[in-house]
């Protein structure tokens, strides 16, 4: 028999053996979030912000872009991981604008800010904050990004709702998903969310893979 036939068919099989496994584990791991929500831990932020996700699939400027930032800004995210795109979103509000780096793990906070400090970003203000109870005033914030985010949290609704609260009348949320995620849910239910929330779709990107919607205040 061809040696390279039987390598070729050894090398398939692996191929497919791995495909199941990753398959099941994410069949598995969504059941286990669908039912049990807890904050991603912060070793895996490392592993969803890589170099293959921030160029080609899911861009940092990009995703700045589609907020319609302008100088002079106040943004928040929630939930920065490594920062890669909380750098465009501060990049993005210069010279005078200012981004809130909001997260309720405490390591994130703390690496973020030796990040910034190494970097030398000084518009960048990493905080430890309750997504429940945001300690922002109300109507005081321009723009509020989320990226993988929201579904990882109990009540997403409400958490809309805060959001809501400390946005300008003229502001805007963004939300990013994106699969493999196990908490990715479809469009149509972040669009129901924000909806129950006091929101109205403002603009939309992406596909069924990686999405990016917009909202405004009704």
């Amino acid at each position: 028999m061809d040696i390279w036939f039987i390598l070729r068919f050894i090398f398939l099989t692996f191929l497919i053996i791995l495909g199941v496994f990753f398959f099941t584990f994410f069949v598995v791991l969504r059941i286990v979030r669908r039912y049990y929500k807890f904050p991603i831990p912060a070793f895996m932020t490392r592993l969803i912000d890589n170099p293959i996700r921030r160029k080609f699939i899911q861009k940092p400027e990009t995703v700045a872009k589609r907020m319609n930032l302008e100088p002079g800004m106040i943004v928040v995210e929630i939930g920065p991981g490594k920062g890669s795109y909380t750098k465009s979103l501060a990049k993005s509000v210069l010279p005078d604008g200012k981004v809130y780096a909001i997260d309720i793990q405490e390591s994130i906070i703390k690496r973020l800010k030796k990040r910034i400090e190494k970097e030398k970003i000084e518009n960048i203000i990493p905080k430890i904050d309750d997504a429940y109870n945001l300690s922002l005033e109300d109507e005081s914030v321009d723009r509020v990004l989320m990226i993988a985010c929201l579904p990882e949290i109990p009540d997403p609704i409400r958490v809309l709702k805060e959001i809501k609260r400390v946005l300008k009348p003229n502001g805007l949320v963004s939300l990013s998903e994106m699969l493999p995620d196990p908490d990715y849910p479809r469009r149509k239910t972040e669009k129901k969310w924000a909806k129950k929330a006091g929101f109205e779709l403002d603009a939309q990107f992406g596909n069924w893979f990686i999405y990016q919607l917009n909202f405004k205040k009704m």
